[in-house]
């Protein structure tokens, strides 16, 4: 098949031509697939993580509600023990 082209030249287009082009855009397709592949990884991975330190935070919030009860028992028998002593 012959095209013509915006310069005035003649075009041919060839079954080894197309096969070609098609070769070339299947090999840029799959490397383009794995490059999307891999960022989908790393963005599961990065949410793993994000939700592992959710979990953490949500155990650390709770040590220091128990922690804070307790200071606040010791800080109150330190008020006592303060008040006995002025």
């Amino acid at each position: 098949m012959t095209r013509m082209c915006r310069g005035r030249c003649a075009v041919r287009f060839t079954a080894l031509s197309f096969k070609s082009f098609a070769d070339s855009y299947k090999s840029t397709y799959v490397q383009r697939r794995q490059e999307i592949r891999d960022e989908l990884d790393k963005i599961g991975a990065g949410l793993e993580k994000m939700e592992e330190a959710l979990h953490c935070v949500s155990e650390m919030n709770g040590e220091l509600e128990e922690k804070e009860q307790v200071l606040a028992a010791e800080t109150a028998k330190t008020d006592d023990a303060l008040k006995l002593v002025c």
